[in-house]
């Protein structure tokens, strides 16, 4: 349950003498809010598509549709507790979005992220599968290259040197556990474009580009946003990205107009 223990109640002087945030402040939170509901509803809106929408995938897309599934289903539960436990500490106030447990105080936003974390990780390793099952590859060096990176990514998630437990874990190894990722999702980006642009996979080539966004945009955040925190801005160009790849997903393969998807479909 939330740690009420940190909420002062409205009679002390605790409370009555602590300034009112600057409106620019007061903004900012309830935008950030109710952008981070929205894309929540809007994920979790899409997954739900695809999930009822199975039965018009064509027969020989429905490998390659079920792993994209899965893979933005993956994306949509970390993100409920990663974005969900977020805005709950927006609309609390950063320092009680906590629990106890095993009486130690523990911040809500480093589990969310912790949890984010990790299903970001499937989430790229589906969509890689999903490249194979498009265009019929089979495993190579450089692919089972990338799925070391994801098992190293994993592994560096596991270290307590993140310190989870924490509203907000070491920069250091916020950088560690994130090179894995880059070289991963940067890495089937290339094969997705490469493959997508040879057989005029119009879909496939959308979501490779809208993938490179997000990493174009999640870079400077991992390296920089503790120094310039304005940089932090640029989570929200990534996360239209995410939602821009699910719904390239969705209309290519659960929702295609017949005949764009005939056009799209390889031989």
């Amino acid at each position: 349950m939330i740690d009420e223990t940190s909420s002062a109640p409205a009679d002390t002087p605790s409370a009555t003498t602590e300034p009112a945030p600057p409106a620019a402040d007061t903004a900012r939170r309830w935008f950030e809010i109710a952008f981070d509901s929205g894309y929540l509803v809007t994920i979790w809106t899409l997954v739900i598509a695809m999930t009822r929408g199975r039965g018009r995938v064509r027969e020989s897309d429905r490998r390659t549709a079920g792993l994209l599934r899965r893979a933005f289903l993956m994306l949509a539960i970390g993100d409920t507790a990663h974005v969900g436990f977020r805005v709950l500490a927006l609309t609390r106030g950063d320092d009680k979005a906590t629990v106890t447990w095993l009486g130690k105080r523990t911040s809500l936003l480093g589990i969310g992220e912790m949890m984010s974390s990790i299903t970001m990780t499937f989430f790229y390793v589906l969509t890689l599968d999903a490249w194979r099952a498009r265009f019929g590859k089979a495993w190579t060096r450089f692919t089972k290259l990338l799925l070391g990176a994801g098992a190293v990514r994993v592994v560096a998630l596991a270290a307590p040197q993140n310190e989870w437990d924490q509203p907000t874990p070491p920069q250091k190894w916020s950088v560690y556990r994130n090179v894995p990722l880059l070289v991963l999702g940067l890495g089937q980006a290339f094969l997705i474009k490469r493959d997508a642009r040879r057989t005029g996979d119009r879909t496939l080539a959308r979501v490779g580009d809208a993938m490179l966004a997000s990493f174009t945009f999640y870079t400077p955040v991992v390296l920089f946003a503790r120094r310039v925190p304005a940089i932090g801005a640029l989570m929200i160009p990534k996360t239209i990205a995410y939602v821009a790849m699910a719904i390239q997903v969705y209309r290519g393969f659960y929702r295609p107009a017949p005949a764009d998807h005939d056009k799209q479909h390889r031989d």
